[in-house]
């Protein structure tokens, strides 16, 4: 019976969120569902008004795991932020931007070296999209003074420090 109910009442919840749930399996370590991520990629395509609440929804399901430490999750989330942002590179993702630049900070200010490296790798797949018209507004002061510091970091493990100053050399000295 309590099956009946759950389907009854994700039948009424918004198309974005039932396709953004179906990304992720129920173990994280078989990571993202393939098939429904193209559903959902062809649904944002399709429909980029929807763009914004999509990625709310997918920022709010991160922000859950962050702080939830279910990194499986978090490295899932993040995987169809990148998709989405790489097919939908246009006029109509702006409003998704600021839900991709408020995950990449999240994940940048977490105390995780892995979920720094993965928010720094995710910000440089974003700066290297060319935009018809630049959006000049956004301020990328809290990035550039966090990935010095990450530059800077006298991390205990050598291998992550070598990553954040790799991450340094391939941003800023392109």
């Amino acid at each position: 019976m309590p099956t009946r109910v759950c389907c009854c009442c994700s039948a009424l919840r918004p198309r974005y969120k039932r396709l953004v749930d179906n990304i992720f399996p129920e173990d994280p370590k078989d990571g993202l569902v393939k098939a429904d991520m193209e559903k959902l990629t062809f649904y944002a395509v399709s429909a980029p008004e929807k763009l914004d609440r999509i990625g709310a929804y997918l920022a709010e399901r991160l922000s859950r795991d962050v702080v939830r430490h279910r990194s499986g999750y978090v490295l899932i989330a993040m995987e169809a932020l990148d998709q989405l942002l790489m097919a939908c590179h246009s006029q109509s993702i702006k409003p998704f931007v600021e839900s991709f630049l408020h995950m990449v900070a999240k994940l940048l200010e977490s105390g995780e070296p892995k979920l720094q490296v993965l928010g720094t790798n995710s910000f440089v797949k974003f700066a290297n999209i060319e935009e018809d018209t630049p959006s000049y507004h956004r301020r990328y002061d809290f990035f550039v003074s966090r990935f010095s510091a990450m530059c800077h970091s006298c991390h205990s493990d050598p291998e992550i420090r070598t990553e954040y100053v790799l991450f340094y050399l391939m941003t800023y000295l392109k």
